[in-house]
């Protein structure tokens, strides 16, 4: 017996699919089917042989496949060529019918066959293939893991796609190098490993990434964290202070920096960097992304995250970000960082305050304590993998007295209430923000306080779009009189952000 759970319709360059989520008795977990519209055998024998056609007229260069821009171009092309083949196959086809056909092709010579449709699913994080005998799995944001009704033909075909993935960032996967970390060309990142290492068969897992970037009132609506922790926060990264996100994995370490670094003023300039590319964040800030890079098949060419860290310092950003710190020399060169005047943030993996600290002041990392007084804040991300949620556990920030430290927790999450508490007064954020603001403890109340009323007031408006946070934060920074009245009137946000941006506002509501 089969019970239809959810459907809905995705589309991938014009390629119209639909998903249908089902319950079955003979399955432990719910199937995530993908139904596209069949194709004659007679209207394939046709595609294959345009497919041919397609290699011999169209040329690719190396730099066509690596440069994401062109890339786009050279898929424009590609479709446009197929529909002028297809002209000559089929005259009386409809338009719409050979840019279907043209566009499946694209998929298939370009892309990643029917895995290009699911990468279109905007409900999905994950997509994993472990091996051709097993269906591709997939991590659905409301329904967790699902098994799809999609196999691919055989490991050669796994092995193809994962080259493919490789070559256009300039990697490559082989027996001497049978892992590979990538990404794509619209950001998700791609792990992919062979035979023998995985003794089933090939793999590729695909982490996909939002196409429209999580935002800080995103987080507020899901109840990541509650407005007093995100005004918190606000104050923190607008005053400079050092932060470093932990968590275990896929906790949203990376999606929470990516959320509250849009409080730097956008006129600093940020230099972030990372070993696979993962942080997105909107083109209003000066930010400028790093990548480190592995050696090529003679052992060059290799640049490592310690190489970028020591070269951005001759950048001269204001904020400088890490996307994982995993290494004591990493580490290290952050806290020098850190002690000559620049504002650092990184992520780590740690599931409380605490445990971060002591990772980070014992082997293999050995940080001394009075290099860790640099840190400022520590927050901690958790993933709920039963409900499916994802809640911030722990806020804390690093005191330190002569050359000792300790960790004093300021918000804890309560499980059974599901709610982040307060439960220690504020002491050394506090007491530095004043000193180089000239602000009293009232003061600096007085101004989360005002935070609040403000991202109060951008939830009620629906202010969550990328461009439309990003203008209330610039007109925050340029006129916080303006915008403090704006929320405490609760007047409507479109004299403040135009027509333009108030009917993104309304669209993506």
């Amino acid at each position: 017996m089969k019970k239809d759970i959810e459907k809905y319709k995705i589309y991938s360059n014009e390629v119209e699919a639909e998903i249908t989520i089902a319950e079955t008795d003979t399955e432990y977990i719910p199937l995530y089917e993908l139904k596209k519209r069949k194709i004659s055998l007679g209207i394939q024998v046709v595609l294959d042989e345009v497919k041919e056609e397609l290699i011999k007229v169209v040329p690719l260069s190396t730099k066509e496949f690596i440069d994401p821009k062109v890339f786009e171009g050279v898929k424009t092309k590609f479709r446009e060529k197929a529909i002028d083949l297809l002209e000559n196959y089929f005259p009386n086809l409809a338009e719409k019918e050979k840019r279907f056909l043209a566009c499946g092709l694209v998929n298939d010579m370009l892309g990643l066959g029917d895995i290009e449709l699911i990468l279109s699913d905007p409900n999905l994080e994950e997509i994993v293939v472990n091996c051709h005998r097993e269906p591709i799995w997939v991590y659905h944001k409301r329904h967790n893991w699902l098994k799809t009704n999609i196999y691919l033909d055989n490991e050669e075909e796994i092995y193809n796609y994962s080259s493919a993935i490789g070559r256009r960032v300039g990697m490559q996967i082989s027996n001497l190098h049978p892992l590979m970390d990538a990404h794509l060309t619209t950001g998700d990142r791609v792990n992919a490993t062979i035979f023998p290492i995985s003794t089933k068969g090939n793999t590729i897992t695909i982490r996909k990434f939002s196409r429209s970037p999580w935002t800080i009132i995103h987080f507020l609506e899901a109840k990541t964290f509650s407005k007093d922790v995100a005004a918190f926060l606000w104050l923190a990264i607008q005053y400079e202070l050092n932060i470093m996100v932990s968590g275990g994995t896929a906790s949203g370490k990376t999606s929470m920096l990516g959320v509250i670094l849009p409080f730097i003023p956008p006129n600093q300039r940020i230099i972030s960097i990372e070993d696979t590319r993962e942080i997105q964040l909107p083109d209003f800030l000066h930010w400028v992304p790093l990548s480190s890079r592995g050696s090529n098949p003679e052992g060059k060419g290799e640049i490592t995250m310690l190489d970028l860290m020591v070269n951005a310092l001759r950048m001269r950003p204001d904020r400088l970000i890490i996307g994982e710190i995993r290494r004591a020399k990493e580490a290290e060169v952050m806290f020098e960082a850190i002690r000559t005047g620049h504002s650092a943030y990184a992520t780590f993996h740690g599931d409380r305050a605490d445990q971060v600290f002591k990772r980070l002041t014992n082997s293999p990392i050995n940080l001394a304590e009075s290099m860790l007084s640099a840190l400022h804040l520590i927050v901690v991300q958790y993933r709920h993998r039963r409900k499916g949620i994802r809640r911030t556990t722990e806020v804390a920030e690093i005191i330190s007295t002569e050359d000792k430290c300790r960790v004093n927790i300021i918000y804890r999450w309560n499980a059974q209430t599901d709610q982040i508490e307060k439960i220690n007064e504020v002491y050394r954020i506090y007491d530095e923000i004043s000193m180089y603001s000239g602000m009293t403890k009232k003061e600096i109340e007085t101004d989360i306080a005002n935070k609040v009323v403000i991202l109060d007031w951008m939830m009620k408006h629906k202010i969550k779009t990328v461009n439309s946070v990003g203008k209330i934060l610039a007109e925050y920074y340029q006129d916080e009189k303006k915008i403090i009245k704006a929320a405490v009137g609760n007047i409507s946000p479109k004299e403040i952000l135009g027509e333009k941006l108030y009917g993104e506002i309304i669209k993506s509501d």
